[in-house]
C-alpha cells in the first residue's frame, strides 16, 4: 500500500515519455530507447524505472536488459482504441500535484485545487487549454464504459425528449438517439461547450441530427422542459446544497410522468468495507471539488429533498460501482 504512490508516479512518467509507443515496435534496451527511439531520459535512470515497470507487468524484461511490450503496455500507447495513456498521465501529473494538499484536506475537508494550483479546479482548466484537453482525454475511457453500460442496462423507451444536463460534447445523447429512434435529445451545457460540441463530435447521421438540439445555459439557473433529464457524472462534483438546486431545477421543468436520471457512483453502506475504487474516488472528489460520492441512503435523501423518489437503481459494470439512479416526482409514484 505504501508503495502505491511510487507505482503511480513511475508509471505516469514512463508513459509521458512515450515508452509504450516506442516498445510497440519491438524490444529495446534503455540505451536503445534513448538513442534510437528518441526517448528523452538518462539511459541508466530509464533502465531502473523500466525494471520496476517489468516487475509490475507493464513491460517485459530479458536477461540482456531488453524491455518489450505487453498486454498492459498496449493499453498505454497513444493510438490504442481504448487508450489509458492520458488518464495515467493526468493521474500522475495535475492530480498528483493537487493531492499534495491531502494533510490540509483532512484537517479542513476543503478542496485543495486553489491551494496547490492557484485557482479552483474548473477555473484552472478553463485558464489552461492544455490541461483542459488532458482532463477531457483522461475522462474519455471511463465515460465510454459508462455510456456502453447505460445503453445496455437502462431502457429509454417511452421518453419523448430527454435533456443531458452538463452533456459536454453530447456523446451519450448521440448514442441514445442512435438506439431509440423515437426519442429527441438536447445537449445542455455552458455556452462555450455547446458552441464547440458540433465540431468536436460531428453527427454523421441525418436521422439523429434532426432529433438533436444544442441548448446553452446554466443548470444552477434553469433547464429546458423535458420528460427526462440525465445527469451523468455531474452530481458527484457538487455538495448537497448545490445538488439540491440542480435537482429542483429539473423537477420544476419535468413533464408529468417524467424521470430524473443520475449516473454516478454509489458507495457501499457503513460496515461494508468492500469497493476500494469508489472510496478512493470519494477522496479524489474531496481533493478537487466540493463534491463527494454518496451511499444509497444519501442518494435517497438528496432526491427526496428535491421532491423526487428513487424508483430504480441499476448497476453498471465499471470500475467505480456506478449506477443509473432513476427518480420520479413523489406525488406521481
Amino acid at each position: 500500500m505504501l508503495f502505491g504512490a511510487w507505482t503511480a508516479k513511475i508509471l505516469a512518467e514512463v508513459v509521458r515519455l512515450d515508452v509504450p509507443d516506442a516498445l510497440a515496435r519491438g524490444p529495446m534496451t534503455a540505451g536503445e530507447l534513448v538513442r534510437n527511439a528518441g526517448i528523452r531520459a538518462h539511459p541508466g535512470a530509464l533502465h531502473r524505472a523500466l525494471r520496476a515497470c517489468a516487475a509490475l507487468g507493464i513491460v517485459s524484461e530479458d536477461s540482456a536488459g531488453r524491455f518489450g511490450p505487453t498486454r498492459l503496455s498496449a493499453l498505454l500507447t497513444r493510438d490504442a482504441p481504448e487508450t489509458m495513456k492520458r488518464y495515467v498521465e493526468f493521474s500522475g501529473g495535475l492530480l498528483w500535484k493537487v493531492w499534495t494538499g491531502l494533510p490540509e484536506a483532512l484537517a479542513t475537508e476543503t478542496p485543495q485545487a486553489r491551494a496547490q494550483l492557484g485557482m479552483e479546479f474548473f477555473d484552472y482548466l478553463a485558464a489552461h487549454p492544455k490541461s483542459l484537453e488532458d482532463f477531457g482525454e483522461a475522462l474519455k475511457v471511463h465515460s465510454a464504459v459508462v455510456n456502453k453500460g447505460v445503453l445496455e442496462r437502462y431502457d429509454f423507451s417511452g421518453i419523448r425528449t430527454f435533456v443531458d444536463v452538463g452533456a459536454g460534447f453530447g456523446h451519450l445523447v448521440i448514442a441514445v438517439l442512435g438506439k431509440y429512434l423515437d426519442v429527441r435529445g438536447v445537449v445542455f451545457d455552458l455556452p462555450e461547450v455547446v458552441e464547440a460540441a458540433p465540431e468536436q463530435v460531428p453527427v454523421r447521421s441525418d436521422a439523429i441530427a434532426k432529433r438533436l438540439t444544442y441548448v446553452p445555459g446554466d443548470m444552477f439557473e434553469s433547464v429546458p422542459p423535458a420528460d427526462a433529464y440525465v445527469l451523468k457524472l455531474i452530481l458527484h462534483d457538487w455538495d448537497d446544497a448545490s445538488c439540491a438546486t440542480i435537482l429542483r431545477n429539473c423537477c420544476d421543468r419535468l413533464e408529468p410522468g417524467g424521470r430524473v436520471i443520475a449516473i454516478d457512483a454509489v458507495l457501499p453502506p457503513l460496515g461494508d468495507v468492500s469497493d476500494v475504487p469508489s472510496k478512493l474516488l470519494d477522496i479524489n472528489m474531496m481533493m478537487l471539488l466540493p463534491g463527494k460520492e454518496r451511499t444509497r441512503a444519501e442518494w435517497e435523501a438528496l432526491y427526496r429533498g428535491a421532491g423526487l423518489a428513487i424508483t430504480a437503481m441499476i448497476p453498471i459494470p465499471d470500475a467505480y460501482n456506478t449506477f443509473v439512479i432513476e427518480g420520479r416526482r413523489i406525488a406521481e409514484r
